[in-house]
Formats: C-alpha cells, sequence, structure tokens
C-alpha cells in the first residue's frame, strides 16, 4: 500500500506542478475555521448584548460592529472549509490521475473500463 501512496502524491506534485498550484496549508485552514467561528460568536453576542440593554438609546454602532464580525466571521470560517474541500478535490483528482495512467499501463484503454 505504501507504493501506491507514493505514487499518487508523486501524481499530486506533478498535477500541482502543471496547475502552477501550491500546497494547500491544512493547519491554516484549521486556524481559519476557529478564528472566523469565533469572531462570529462574539458578533453574535456583541449584538445580542447591544440590543437587550434596558437603555433608551440604542449603540447602533457596537450593534453595527456585531454585525460586521458575524458576517466577517462566517466568511472566514467558509474559507477554511473551502481550503478543505480544495484539498480534497486535488487529492482525488491525483488519486484518479494515477488510477488512469495504471489502467493505461496495463492496456485498458479510457473508454473501455468495465462498467
Amino acid at each position: 500500500m505504501k507504493g501506491a501512496r507514493s505514487t499518487v502524491e508523486s501524481a499530486l506534485v506533478e498535477l500541482h506542478a502543471q496547475l502552477g498550484y501550491r500546497r494547500l496549508s491544512l493547519a491554516w485552514a484549521k486556524a481559519e475555521i476557529v478564528l472566523g467561528l469565533a469572531a462570529a460568536g462574539a458578533g453574535l453576542f456583541l449584538g445580542t448584548w447591544t440590543l437587550a440593554r434596558p437603555e433608551v438609546e440604542i449603540a447602533w454602532g457596537l450593534a453595527a460592529g456585531g454585525l460586521v464580525l458575524w458576517v466577517l466571521g462566517g466568511y472566514l470560517a467558509l474559507a477554511g472549509h473551502r481550503s478543505h474541500l480544495y484539498r480534497s478535490g486535488n487529492d482525488r483528482t491525483a488519486f484518479l490521475l494515477e488510477e488512469i495512467r495504471r489502467r493505461e499501463g496495463q492496456g485498458v484503454k479510457p473508454d473501455e473500463y468495465p462498467r
């Protein structure tokens, strides 16, 4: 199984080289998700706290700040999730490329794959 993994890894490196991609950092993607969720949560609490105070005058600046934090935090969390999806898609593309090459090496043409 290790040999199959290294051929898929080499196909992934080749795919990135041909398309001009960089390897996506999973640590940064996870940090985006965590920071985004933290910002969205802080924005939600700030907006709720601002609008629930018993004062007559509402601090619209704080309410708008809470809304901005909530929206941008959600966007950041989704950007981290998108990075995970892109990496998974690249891995699957490299695996599929290697599988096609392996089958062509066995003399099977792409339109003759068993269904």
